[in-house]
């Protein structure tokens, strides 16, 4: 059960942290298109992105757990 409540911690933190990082260096084109936005980004570097969520994620994860903060312990109170 440990290991579901540290997976889901991880997913969590997953989400908040990609949401932070996503908006963050694109790149928008000079030369509109008929059909796209304005601003659509021509380059969004998701995967660096994705990368660096993970291990930001892990780093983070890693931290609570040798604290002792966990999810069964954050609702017991």
């Amino acid at each position: 059960m440990q290991i579901f409540s540290y997976f889901l911690m991880f997913v969590l933190i997953w989400w908040v942290l990609f949401f932070i990082f996503l908006p963050l260096r694109n790149e928008t084109s000079n030369v509109w298109q008929i059909g796209n936005a304005n601003s659509s980004p021509t380059k969004s570097y998701l995967l660096i992105k994705v990368i660096i969520t993970s291990v930001l994620s892990f780093i983070i994860l890693i931290t609570l757990i040798y604290f002792g903060l966990d999810l069964a312990y954050i609702f017991k109170q």
